[in-house]
């Protein structure tokens, strides 16, 4: 009996471990990492994102979507992880979103859910948006007010794969810029009449 229920915690381990792994960037080398103690992070701070206290908050107006990619940074072949929280009170259709394989802030994909419990991915080119993945469900998206989602985009010369809260959703062929690229986060709001928030805890990348 003893020798039973060993090997069922060490199954039990091994897959806790597995699902940890797949939520956790993998690269060996740490190129970035910030928990936004404060705005010294590389990212474009305006009036509409606000980065302190252990928070990145990208303001939203009505219908407003607004996107961040860091100044700071270029990678290639990199391993992106963020975790999103969606805002506490009364639940709005909400979006939250890492940006890869950016060029500027008028090119670069994105990888999205949606507090209805959706993700999507898309492209940005030379300010023109291009849906590849729509609105796809999915049961591992948190979608309560103030639950955490753990978004991670892996990437290896022009194939992408992307994971919600350890479970891959997606795997992806496109074309990477070639001198390496920026990475970011994304705000969505779909309510017409009011304004609102999503916060990240967290970003690390590495390769």
């Amino acid at each position: 009996m003893n020798r039973l229920i060993v090997l069922l915690a060490g199954v039990a381990l091994c897959a806790s471990s597995a699902a940890l792994a797949a939520e956790a960037c993998e690269g060996s080398t740490v190129v970035f990492q910030d928990n936004f103690t404060d705005d010294a992070g590389g990212w474009a701070v305006d009036q509409d994102i606000e980065v302190k206290g252990g928070a990145f908050t990208i303001k939203l107006r009505p219908d407003g979507m607004e996107s961040n990619l860091n100044v700071t940074y270029t990678v290639q072949d990199a391993d992106i992880c963020s975790e999103a929280v969606w805002p506490d009170g009364e639940a709005k259709t909400l979006g939250a979103g890492l940006l890869f394989w950016g060029e500027d802030t008028k090119s670069y994909f994105q990888f999205g859910i949606l507090n209805t419990g959706k993700f999507w991915i898309a492209r940005r080119y030379d300010g023109k948006w291009h849906t590849i993945v729509e609105n796809v469900p999915s049961d591992a998206i948190k979608m309560k007010p103030g639950e955490t989602n753990k978004l991670r985009v892996s990437t290896s010369g022009n194939n992408a794969v992307f994971y919600i809260n350890g479970t891959k959703v997606r795997e992806l062929r496109g074309q990477p810029p070639k001198a390496g690229w920026r990475f970011g986060l994304s705000g969505d709001n779909f309510d017409k009449d009011k304004d609102a928030r999503v916060t990240f805890k967290s970003v690390k990348v590495t390769e």
